[in-house]
């Protein structure tokens, strides 16, 4: 995918090279249990060793990074630039009415070329009468973005260290899917409520590569149930609580039957 330069780079080139301190940045994609597809970022600066003449610049360039986002793109903006680390948390979430449609618009955010920091994204959907099956595979590549942003004609102490700067750069990216079972991952999977997720740590040096291929198992009732196992085990103590009942209420009519005959003798 031919990648144009993303607002968030532009801030960690310009930026960079000011901090002695750490930059963080934490990457969360997800479809929650009511179908609303997310993309955030979450945006740490340690201003702690920054020289006073460049907060200013600093706190400037946030605003302006996040207002460019709010405006141009529907993010959702929260800034914290008052204390030490600079947090800014960038939000865009849309509402769907189904898993194939917030699907659909996972993708759509994360192959827009102006919001997204993955060069490569490949994900397939097939969908069946109690049964959805995906695939999930993106690549992150910074260097590459660096390198499309034209880094290299940066003066060399700057480069040198807007390179150390990276070096010093932490992160991950967090992936949460609708899932009964996991047929594959690249990372391990945390299982909670039919929902997968799963953390990968962002690689400032090189490609950051995360996949996932799940399955969801649909109830009667349309809605995510665990896996096949867990399902016909709780379909069996339906069917055995059923028949409980049954036998209760067939015992309890019996009884009024029997107490109405004895009165009627009387």
């Amino acid at each position: 995918m031919k990648k144009k330069t993303v607002c968030i780079t532009i801030l960690v080139i310009s930026l960079t090279f000011l901090l002695s301190g750490c930059l963080q940045v934490d990457v969360d994609i997800a479809i929650d249990e009511h179908y609303t597809a997310t993309l955030s970022y979450r945006i740490s600066l340690d201003v702690g060793a920054v020289d006073l003449q460049y907060r200013d610049a600093l706190k400037r360039a946030v605003h302006n990074m996040g207002w460019y986002y709010q405006e141009n793109h529907n993010f959702v903006v929260e800034l914290l630039s008052d204390s030490d680390p600079y947090v800014m948390v960038m939000t865009k979430s849309i509402e769907n009415s189904s898993f194939e449609q917030a699907f659909e618009s996972l993708e759509g955010m994360l192959t827009n070329e102006d919001i997204t920091i993955f060069m490569e994204v490949d994900m397939a959907f097939q969908s069946y009468q109690r049964q959805s099956r995906y695939i999930f595979n993106a690549t992150a590549d910074i260097p590459q973005i660096m390198r499309l942003s034209n880094t290299e004609e940066l003066v060399p102490d700057l480069q040198e260290q807007l390179d150390e700067a990276m070096g010093k750069g932490e992160g991950s990216i967090t992936l949460t899917m609708p899932a009964s079972e996991i047929i594959s991952s690249t990372n391990p999977v945390e299982m909670r409520y039919n929902q997968a997720t799963m953390t990968v740590p962002l690689n400032y040096a090189g490609q950051t590569e995360l996949g996932l291929t799940g399955v969801v198992n649909l109830l009667d009732d349309g809605t995510p149930g665990g896996s096949v196992d867990e399902i016909i085990e709780e379909q069996n103590k339906f069917r055995e609580i059923s028949i409980i009942i049954c036998c209760a209420a067939f015992v309890i009519l019996l009884i009024i039957i029997i107490v109405a005959m004895v009165k009627r003798r009387r």
